[in-house]
Formats: C-alpha cells, structure tokens, sequence
C-alpha cells in the first residue's frame, strides 16, 4: 500500500473521482489507513475482502486529512453513507466531491489545446 502527499491542487484536479476524506488525521498515518480499512470490514462496508488502498495525505487550515478513493474496491455505498453521518464527531468525514466543492472552490475546469476556430476571438 502506497501512502502518497498531495496538494490542494491535486485535489481540484481529480474531478470525476470520489472518496472519503477523513479530516483531523494526526500521528501515524499507516494506523489510520489500517485502522479504517479494519472497521470498514468489520461492519460490512468493503467487500470481497478490498481495501482502501492508495490513500493520499494533504493538509488544509493545518488540518492533516486523509483521502481514501473508491478505485478498485467492492463496498456497500449505502452502509457507507451511513457510517460517514454516524462517525461524523469522530471524523469530520466527507465525500471527495463536497470536500473539493465546498472547501477549496470547485474542481478545476478540464484545460483542451483544442480550439474551435469558429468559437475563436478575433482580436
């Protein structure tokens, strides 16, 4: 499993993408990734034996959060949902998207070299 540190721009950029964003997340950030992935099993949230893997770190407000993407792995979306609400005091968790969305402005807007000649300005 492969921890990666990300900016806030990565995370504009990840647009199409969902995860969980775990926010507070100091000390060790192994245990946290352990730790979850082992509740998230335990209450029958992932399935067929998947794991939140390739998590990413950043920092916000100097808050240390905690993304986990929702690539390559089975999960009960639904019991997930209601975990996030139920664990809300514990974790401040929330979706990728409303994270992106409500913290840092939006996703940034997908940049083409493509030009439409006929949407072109004349100068």
């Amino acid at each position: 499993m492969k921890i990666n540190q990300i900016t806030l721009t990565d995370l504009r950029r990840m647009n199409g993408k969902e995860g969980l964003i775990l926010q507070g997340c100091g000390g060790e950030t192994q245990e946290w990734v352990d730790g979850i992935n082992k509740m998230l099993t335990d209450k029958g949230i992932l399935l067929d034996n998947t794991k939140l893997e390739h998590v990413s770190v950043f920092q916000n407000d100097g808050v240390i959060c905690i993304l986990y993407p929702f690539e390559d792995v089975h999960l009960d979306i639904g019991k997930l949902a209601m975990w996030r609400l139920q664990s809300y005091t514990a974790f401040a968790g929330t979706w990728l998207s409303d994270y992106v969305d409500n913290k840092l402005g939006g996703f940034e807007s997908e940049q083409t070299d493509d030009i439409d000649e006929g949407q072109a300005m004349k100068l």
